[in-house]
C-alpha cells in the first residue's frame, strides 16, 4: 500500500509540475524600450502606441495573451540575447546579429534619416563633418556608423536630450528613421523646427528571439499571425499616419 500511494503521490507532482511549467508559457513576452512618434509608451494602464495595436490584432488572430517588458534598449537587447522566452522588437537585422537572434517574422522596412535643427544633411559625407552625432546607445545606428568610420557619435538613452543637443550644437544631427522626425516637435513641444534630410539608408526590422530561445505552441501561433499581417501593410500605414499627425 505504501508504495502504491507512493506512486500516485509521484505522478500527482509531475502533473502539477507539467502544468506549472505550461501555465509559464501560456503568455507571450514581448520585450522591447519606450519609442517615439506614438509608436510605444509605457502608462499607468499599460502599453500604448502602433505597435501595442498591431501586436494586439495579432494576439487576437492567434487566440494568445500578451505580457509587455519595457527597459532601456542596451538592456532590453542583452536580456532578449540571453532568454528562451522573451521576443525583442523592432530590431534592425544587421551582419553582426545574424547569429546572436533568431529572426521570427519580418515587421516593415524603415528609412533612415539625418534630422537637425539647422539645415538639411542628405548624406554621410555630410554627416562626417559635423559635430556631433546623436544615436540610441547600444543601436544598429550606432553600429552602423561606426562601420562607416563615423567618430563623432553621441550615444543616448532619452528622447528628451534629442533637442537640448541639438539646440546647443548646431553643427550636430540624429541619425534615425526618418518618421521619427515628423512628430518630433509636436511630441516634446520643441522650440525649434527639425529639419528631415533625404533618405540615406533604408534597414528591415524584425520580431526576434535570443539565441537561446525555444518555440512553444503559443508564440508559433503568434509568429505566424505576425507573418500575415505585416506584409498587408498594416503596420506600415499606422506608423506613417501616426507620425504625420
Amino acid at each position: 500500500m505504501p508504495i502504491k500511494f507512493l506512486c500516485i503521490a509521484l505522478f500527482l507532482m509531475l502533473s502539477v509540475s507539467s502544468f506549472v511549467r505550461a501555465g509559464n508559457h501560456s503568455e507571450v513576452t514581448l520585450v522591447s524600450t519606450e519609442l517615439m512618434s506614438g509608436l510605444l509608451e509605457q502608462t499607468d494602464q499599460g502599453v500604448e502606441g502602433v505597435y501595442p495595436d498591431f501586436f494586439a490584432q495579432a494576439a487576437d488572430k492567434a487566440d494568445v495573451r500578451l505580457n509587455y517588458r519595457i527597459v532601456p534598449w542596451s538592456r532590453a537587447v542583452l536580456e532578449t540575447e540571453k532568454s528562451s522566452d522573451y521576443l525583442l522588437f523592432p530590431l534592425t537585422r544587421t551582419t553582426e546579429r545574424e547569429q546572436r537572434f533568431n529572426w521570427l517574422a519580418k515587421l516593415w522596412e524603415v528609412p533612415i534619416c539625418f534630422l537637425t535643427v539647422t539645415r538639411p544633411i542628405n548624406s554621410y559625407e555630410e554627416a562626417k563633418k559635423l559635430e556631433g552625432i546623436m544615436v540610441w546607445r547600444g543601436s544598429s545606428h550606432q553600429q552602423r556608423l561606426k562601420e562607416l568610420g563615423f567618430t563623432n557619435l553621441v550615444p543616448f538613452d532619452d528622447p528628451r536630450l534629442v533637442e537640448g543637443v541639438l539646440a546647443k550644437r548646431t553643427n550636430a544631427a540624429w541619425y534615425t528613421p526618418c518618421n521619427e522626425g515628423l512628430s518630433l516637435c509636436e511630441s516634446f513641444n520643441l522650440k525649434h523646427d527639425i529639419i528631415i534630410g533625404e533618405a540615406v539608408d533604408n534597414e528591415t526590422v524584425w520580431l526576434a528571439g535570443g539565441n537561446h530561445y525555444l518555440t512553444t505552441e503559443e508564440k508559433q501561433r503568434f509568429i505566424k499571425a505576425v507573418s500575415e499581417l505585416a506584409p498587408e501593410g498594416t503596420l506600415r500605414r499606422r506608423i506613417l499616419m501616426e507620425s504625420k499627425q
